[in-house]
This record gives structure tokens, sequence and C-alpha cells, in this order.
């Protein structure tokens, strides 16, 4: 199959095109930084370089590879992780020009399936809900304090990836990823310097989160290409949804470090006051159990 991979030396996409190259598909992952080219070479992927927000450069693109499947990894944040509403911004111009372009792309050039990144924060940002919660209500939550136009923009992305099918023969398909983790995450890895110094605190609160291994990002997104049925949202998490806390209190204990000392949420938000409403406050256990049922995928338990 003819794979059109946008936002190929994203942190999931290098892992995808490695995967999708070991399944025997002929790949071309997209970038807008020629410098990247070789990450993309060393994945196993053919190379392109162009500007999603280019509408005319995306459409000649597509156009030219003719691909039967395009996965928009078109998300960016900053290595660390945000910690603020601002950090939001570059992804927020992805989802509200880029991706749109993308898929606008795929539809004129009769692309069969657009399958796209989103995240588990698209739910919004409830305090509170079900021991489990499922595809059923895509919107529940509000959006955090200040990020009304991020969380709105990430929404109207995956709006326009759903509704694709009703205006063309391309049909569309939103993974919403868990939070990653893996050694090759950044944000792991400094987690893990950090923990290694006993640095890294335990923040206390109420939320709970859903959590992804990227090596399982890889294997979800390749079966959603062939499995996935068009106009459907699939949560990609892991089987334990746990507290931010908990995954610090674990991260030390495998490194056989000293337990973490705690840190209040309020104290946290001094320092990242989105983090704090994020991890400290958000409510997303979230089930993969239609993700399970329909790619037939399972993550590997670690």
């Amino acid at each position: 199959m003819r794979v059109l991979v946008a936002g190929a030396t994203s942190v999931p996409g290098l892992p995808l095109l490695r995967e999708l190259n070991a399944r025997g598909h002929d790949v071309t992952g997209l970038t807008r930084q020629s410098a990247k080219t070789p990450q993309i070479e060393l994945a196993g992927a053919k190379p392109v370089v162009a500007d999603v927000f280019d509408a005319a450069q995306i459409d000649a693109v597509v156009a030219d590879i003719e691909p039967e499947v395009v996965v928009s990894l078109l998300t960016t944040l900053p290595k660390r992780g945000p910690m603020r509403i601002k950090d939001f911004e570059p992804a927020r111009a992805l989802w509200g020009r880029g991706a749109p372009n993308l898929v606008a792309a795929a539809q004129r050039a009769g692309v069969r399936r657009v399958v796209a990144e989103s995240v588990i924060f698209a739910y919004g940002y409830p305090p509170a809900g079900p021991a489990m919660m499922d595809e059923s209500d895509p919107y529940p939550g509000p959006p955090p304090p200040g990020g009304a136009a991020m969380l709105a923009a990430l929404r109207s992305m995956e709006q326009t990836v759903l509704a694709s099918g009703e205006h063309s023969d391309t049909e569309g398909i939103v993974l919403r990823y868990g939070i990653f983790y893996g050694p090759d995450v950044p944000h792991t890895q400094m987690f893990t310097r950090l923990a290694k110094w006993w640095a890294m605190p335990a923040v206390s609160g109420s939320g709970i989160a859903s959590w992804i291994h990227i090596d399982d990002v890889a294997t979800a997104t390749a079966d959603a290409l062939d499995r996935g049925r068009g106009g459907q949202i699939y949560n990609i998490v892991d089987d334990r949804p746990q507290s931010f806390g908990d995954y610090v209190r674990e991260l030390s204990a495998q490194l056989h470090r000293p337990r973490p000392l705690p840190m209040s949420r309020r104290l946290f938000g001094l320092v990242a006051p989105y983090g704090a409403i994020a991890f400290g406050d958000t409510w997303l256990p979230l089930s993969n159990a239609k993700a399970k049922a329909e790619l037939g995928w399972t993550p590997i338990p670690r």
C-alpha cells in the first residue's frame, strides 16, 4: 500500500515509518525541513519536503505521490511538554490550517483514507467522570482556563477529518493517543534524568490520565490503515490509566531511586500551570476496547 505520512519526523512519526516499512508498505515521509530527510530515509521511507501551510504545494505533492492512505501526525509541542497554554500555539496553527489543507488535498487526489493524530485531551478537561470513558461521548469536558481557542482548534480538526467521507470518497479516522512514554520520547528522557537525581516530584491531585507506549502508537496506527472504520474515533491508550504521581513513583522504583517527594498541585501550578490542570485535575481514564475489537490491536503489557 502507498502511504504518505505527514509529520514524519515527529515523536510518533519515525516509529510509524519503521513499522509501516516492516509491514511492506511503500512509505513516503513528509517534512518541512530538508535537514530531516536523512532521518526519514533511515526509517525506510522516501522523503519529500513540503509545507502543509501552502495549500497549492500540498495539493501538488499528494497528487504526485498518489497515496492510498494519508496519515496526519500534524501536532507539535515543546520537547519538555506543554507547561502553559501558549505552548500550544504552533499545534493550534497545524490543527487549524495545516491539517485541513492536507485533508483537502487528499480529497482532491481521491485518497481512500486519512488517519489523523489527535490526543486524549480532545475529550476536554473534566474534573470527574465514570470509572472508564469510551468514544460514545466525544466531547464531555470543558477547556482549560484560557484554552478555549486551543481546544476548539483541536476539535475542529477532528471534525474535518471525520466528516471527510460525507463530502468525498476519502474517509477519515481519528486516533486519540494517550500520553506518550518510552525510551525515545523526549519528556520521558527528561523525567528519567530528573528521577535519577531525586528531582522529579510526585504531583498530587485527583486527576487520572491515560498513557501509551510509543511502540504501541506505531502498531495501532498501522492497524488503523487496514481495519479502521471511516468516520470513527479510536482511543489509542494502554490498559492502565493512572495519575501522574503514580507514574513518577513507578519510574523512580524502576530506577531504584528513593520514593519521590510529593508536591501539591497548587505549587506545581506555579511552574507549569497547564500541566497542573492536565495532570492534577483532569479525569481521563479511557477505554481501549473499541480499538482492540475493531483494529485487532492490543498494547503490549509493560
